[in-house]
């Protein structure tokens, strides 16, 4: 007899992740590794890597951040299989940090 074990992964959102248009250059590779998710991710034109921290996930869904170093820009990402076919939504939040100088003339 076999045992049966339950993955609670979203397995449906394994393997790799781009987006086809030219505004968001980034791909993503998730993949199971030492018991929980490992997602890579970087910019396809520079080939950047990015941070990729907090990860959690449900069976349907893959939230995540990334840090991209060379801008300091920071991204709360959802990954969300759309079913039935081979494609995805991805929902992005950006934090950016930007320095703010007063006027000169006050």
């Amino acid at each position: 007899m076999s045992n049966v074990i339950f993955l609670q992964f979203p397995t449906v959102l394994l393997g790799r992740w781009r987006s086809e248009d030219d505004y968001n250059s980034a791909e993503y590779e998730i993949v199971v590794e030492g018991g929980g998710l490992k997602i890579t991710a970087v910019d396809a034109n520079d080939g950047e890597h990015f941070e990729v921290s907090s990860v959690k996930f449900d069976r349907e869904t893959i939230l995540f951040d990334t840090l991209m170093p060379s801008t300091g820009r920071i991204a709360h990402l959802a990954l969300k299989a759309i079913p039935g076919s081979q494609r995805a939504t991805l929902t992005l939040t950006f934090t950016d940090t930007i320095e703010l100088t007063r006027p000169s003339d006050e």
